[in-house]
């Protein structure tokens, strides 16, 4: 198999009465590319937006294939490769506020794609755009911890804040706890003098919805706009040094929550987040069951609970030493072979 160049995380197809979201199996290369990937756990950043995006991209990561390369996907995603041997590397995801099919050429064969189709709930048929905020909200939001939306490339303040409220209206899937969701963090380019009042009225708006909380963990908005009124590369280090901040922030709040995955688990989960959104999109996706995928627990495990604790109380065996066997074996059953290696 040739040699892969390509980046696009996921592409989507489309017919007159269904969607078709295609992968190409993205994640499983790049954790095939680290020299550690049971031991390496990334943070995943999306950027969203045009022109203003792909200038941040090019001064934040010169060298990255994702501020270099032509993109095809809905979403399109590469390693820092700055970090690639690192414990936390940096993986870049980038997607458009307004996705537009884009044809590559000539016959793939460098790497093996799966095509997903994705049955609409009900009668009417999403429009592209629509479905594409279900995917945002529903799929990808589960494996993003940064989310970086470029209001210039959207239009504007106001266009951010649609969006952003749409994506709370759709809710989130996952069932982990409300920290786990991924941080927004607003790129402005807008004059001194309003940049203050614009982000404090974007704010409010954004907060106040009912579902932000459920879908989003924060949200940070930071001005590049120059003195002169153009923003040079050099105005990108002040949201370069806010956006180290997020992914720290997150990266711990997923240490303390014990949800910081490793490359190959990310991988991993990804395919079955993948194909759950697939068979219903409004459906949730749970972790745990997922881990157990393939490792279902035992219907008879009750029984033999049961039948253990009837022992123990024969026995008059104290309880302490029951509880601490019951849990050792929970947890070592919840370890499949090869798991972590």
């Amino acid at each position: 198999m040739a040699s892969c160049t390509h980046v696009q995380w996921l592409t989507l197809r489309q017919d007159e009465t269904n969607f078709e979201l295609q992968y190409g199996n993205r994640l499983h290369n790049i954790s095939k590319c680290l020299p550690q990937p049971f031991t390496q756990y990334p943070s995943v950043v999306l950027f969203i937006g045009n022109r203003m995006k792909s200038k941040a991209l090019r001064s934040l990561y010169p060298q990255s294939a994702i501020s270099t390369c032509r993109k095809f996907g809905i979403v399109n995603i590469c390693i820092d490769s700055t970090t690639e041997n690192e414990e936390h590397p940096v993986l870049l995801a980038e997607s458009v506020p307004d996705y537009a099919q884009a044809k590559s050429r000539g016959k793939q064969t460098c790497h093996e794609a799966s095509n997903y189709p994705v049955p609409w709930p009900g009668l009417e048929i999403p429009r592209r755009q629509e479905f594409i905020d279900h995917v945002q909200a529903r799929l990808l939001s589960l494996f993003t911890d940064v989310i970086c939306l470029f209001a210039q490339d959207y239009g504007g303040l106001d266009a951010v804040a649609e969006r952003l409220i749409t994506w709370a209206t759709i809710g989130p899937a996952s069932n982990l706890e409300h920290p786990i969701r991924p941080r927004l963090l607003i790129v402005a380019n807008i004059s001194g003098n309003h940049f203050a009042s614009e982000a404090l009225r974007l704010q409010l708006r954004v907060l106040s919805h009912p579902g932000f909380s459920d879908s989003f963990s924060s949200l940070n908005v930071v001005n590049v706009l120059g003195v002169r009124g153009h923003t040079p590369r050099g105005h990108f280090s002040a949201f370069k040094q806010v956006l180290k901040e997020e992914i720290r922030l997150q990266r711990a709040t997923r240490i303390n929550t014990h949800t910081l995955f490793s490359m190959v688990h990310i991988a991993a989960f990804f395919d079955l987040a993948l194909e759950n959104f697939a068979r219903s999109p409004p459906s949730t996706f749970s972790f745990i069951h997922a881990s157990r995928h393939d490792f279902k627990v035992s219907p008879n495990f009750p029984d033999h609970l049961r039948s253990f604790m009837r022992v123990l109380a024969e026995k008059k065996l104290p309880g302490q030493y029951a509880w601490e066997f019951i849990a050792s074996t929970i947890i070592l059953d919840a370890l499949p072979p090869d798991m972590h290696s």
